[in-house]
């Protein structure tokens, strides 16, 4: 698959480090004291229009279910257009979900950046929500292992429907 040209090798702010991960593959974790509302690292990529973000997301769906890598690094950067992650220069792309997560993405001037949403320690493994819509749950399971986890990635609001179905199921692994 080809790829925009980019500014080169992914490059790690000075605060970050990157390390393999207990939640998945690599992660970034902080190396110093990161203080609530910094900045940590911008959220880089290729601007795609939401048309060519539907492609990728079709041809991802098709090596998930060929068994190959599931993971979307796909933003959404406003009504017209997408930020493709899935460069070598983005180290963002590294930071890992979490139902708990002590950062969050904000959007600014159409740009995305992940910020701590409180302090974080030295050592400790930078995360965010994901936020994934209900509509396909069961094709992002979780592995964040925090008390509030619902097993699968969808946005806060709708974790509790995860759990009700979860809940519902046989032992056979279907609905009643």
């Amino acid at each position: 698959m080809s790829r925009a040209r980019g500014p080169g090798p992914e490059k790690l702010p000075r605060a970050v480090v990157r390390r393999r991960s207990g939640v998945h593959g690599f992660g970034l974790y902080a190396r110093d004291f990161i203080p609530q509302d910094t900045r940590i690292i911008e959220y880089l990529g290729e601007r795609i229009t939401k048309a060519e973000a539907q492609r990728r997301e079709d041809r991802r769906l098709e090596r998930l279910a060929a068994g190959g890598d599931g993971c979307v690094y796909i933003f959404e950067v406003n009504e017209r257009h997408d930020l493709d992650g899935d460069v070598p220069w983005n180290a963002a792309r590294r930071i890992n979900h979490s139902c708990t997560p002590n950062c969050e993405t904000q959007k600014v001037r159409g740009r995305i950046w992940i910020v701590a949403r409180r302090d974080i320690a030295p050592g400790e493994e930078l995360n965010y929500d994901y936020g994934f819509d209900f509509a396909e749950w069961r094709d992002h399971p979780c592995r964040c292992g925090t008390a509030a986890c619902a097993g699968y990635i969808v946005n806060t609001g709708q974790r509790w429907r995860v759990r009700r179905l979860r809940a519902e199921e046989r032992p056979t692994g279907k609905l009643r």
